[in-house]
């Protein structure tokens, strides 16, 4: 009996100290404190059916400035990327929120240039990783870091990524992507890159790339010819010549 009350007062007194679920206002008073940790982590108390356009622009508010205070370091040069995505799970809302994609994508960026100037593994994998939704400009100037200095096919993931779905994208016109959707081109055509290069030369980025594609099956290597030679008659881009060379090839 002693024992049973002693147990139903630490649980009276355990209800009596419990925090009440916050509430918008709530909210509103570690906003303007600063106190983003706390506003993220308690926001979730805030009931579904009254989570409103203001609620989300607190979570976003929050969000953004979390992966603005996150310092990368050499050894997780990713680390406010990584931030990021977790956020971008946790409140699916935000990949909609211009504030937040442009700190998103900015830190993603960061993080692989940091990583490429350490010669750090699986950069260019793991920038994939975090960038998912990214948008084209910042895939594009993440392909362009990873193409200087480095064989030019090693860009064909990012540079398929800046052309995403799009047929004609601007991003079609950028000089260094040229260079590399050739240098793809030109490996083995079971390769990832040279089926990414195929897609973007001959399905988003023709009308941008097929004078140079033309201009290159000129001298050709086997294996530009095994990807390109197909793709090409299909859209009558070849001439007598190279029909021939393709022939030849048995292509």
């Amino acid at each position: 009996m002693k024992r049973h009350a002693v147990v139903m007062a630490c649980l009276m007194s355990t209800v009596a100290v419990a925090k009440p679920p916050a509430t918008l206002a709530d909210l509103q008073a570690l906003s303007s404190q600063q106190a983003w940790a706390e506003l993220l982590e308690r926001a979730e108390e805030v009931p579904p059916a009254t989570r409103t356009e203001a609620w989300r622009g607190l979570v976003t508010e929050a969000a953004t400035a979390e992966v603005e205070a996150v310092t990368p370091t050499d050894k997780e040069p990713f680390a406010a990327a990584r931030k990021a995505h977790t956020l971008g799970q946790r409140y699916a809302f935000l990949t909609k929120a211009p504030a937040y994609t442009a700190v998103r994508d900015a830190s993603a960026v960061k993080g692989l240039e940091r990583c490429l100037a350490k010669e750090g593994r699986d950069c260019v994998e793991t920038y994939q990783q975090l960038a998912v939704g990214t948008g084209p400009e910042s895939a594009l100037k993440a392909a362009r870091l990873v193409r200087q200095g480095r064989f030019a096919y090693v860009a064909m993931p990012l540079f398929a990524l800046a052309v995403g779905e799009r047929k004609d994208s601007e991003a079609c016109k950028d000089e260094a992507l040229g260079e590399t959707v050739l240098a793809a081109l030109d490996l083995p055509k079971d390769d990832a890159r040279a089926a990414e290069a195929r897609k973007v030369a001959f399905e988003r980025c023709w009308a941008a790339l097929g004078a140079k594609l033309k201009a290159a099956t000129v001298g050709a290597s086997s294996s530009f010819l095994a990807n390109t030679c197909q793709p090409m008659r299909t859209r009558k881009a070849l001439t007598e010549l190279q029909d021939d060379l393709c022939k030849d090839a048995e292509l």
